[in-house]
C-alpha cells in the first residue's frame, strides 16, 4: 500500500474525520440498515464537542495513504474497541486490519487480557475474522432509532 501512515489523533483531524464517519455510514453501512437508522447513528450534523471529548480521552488511531484520511480507530482505557470505520473508497485494501493490529499491539502493550466491541452487522464478519466471538445480539435503541449489534470479545 503506498505511503500508508498510522497517527496519533490530533484535534486538527476532526472535521475530516466527521465526515469520514459520516460518508462511511451512510454508504457502507446501507446495506444493513434502513435509512431512518443510519440518520440516527451518523446524522448530518453531529455534535462536533462530543467527538472532541471523546477522542481525547481514548487512544484513537488515525490512518492515511499519502495525506487522504483512509481509516481510524478508538481504544477505551478498559479494552473497548470503540469505532472502527474505513473510508467509503477505500474498503477493502487492508485499512481496517492495520488499524486492529494497531490496537492489538497496543493492548499487548498495556497487557490486556481482553478485548471488546459492539459490532455492527456490517462490521461482524470483519471482527470474527480476528478472533472475536459473539457473546451477546444486542437490540438498541440509539437517537430514537432501534439497532441490532453484536457484543463480541476477544481473549489476549
Amino acid at each position: 500500500m503506498e505511503e500508508f501512515r498510522i497517527l496519533d489523533y490530533d484535534e486538527s483531524m476532526l472535521d475530516e474525520m466527521m465526515q469520514l464517519f459520516y460518508d462511511t455510514v451512510h454508504t457502507i453501512n446501507a446495506r444493513d440498515y434502513r435509512k431512518e437508522q443510519l440518520n440516527g447513528w451518523a446524522p448530518e450534523n453531529s455534535d462536533k464537542r462530543f467527538w472532541q471529548e471523546r477522542l481525547k480521552k481514548n487512544v484513537c488511531k488515525v490512518a492515511f495513504i499519502k495525506n487522504k484520511m483512509v481509516g481510524f480507530t478508538e481504544l477505551v482505557d478498559d479494552g473497548h474497541v470503540d469505532t472502527l470505520y474505513v473510508h467509503k473508497d477505500f474498503q477493502r485494501q487492508k485499512v481496517a486490519a492495520n488499524l486492529i493490529e494497531e490496537i492489538l499491539l497496543i493492548a499487548g502493550e498495556r497487557n490486556y487480557r481482553v478485548l471488546t466491541t459492539e459490532a455492527s452487522i456490517t462490521a461482524k464478519p470483519f471482527f470474527e475474522a480476528y478472533g472475536f466471538r459473539v457473546t451477546r445480539i444486542k437490540k438498541k435503541l440509539y437517537n430514537g432509532k432501534d439497532f441490532t449489534n453484536y457484543k463480541m470479545t476477544k481473549e489476549l
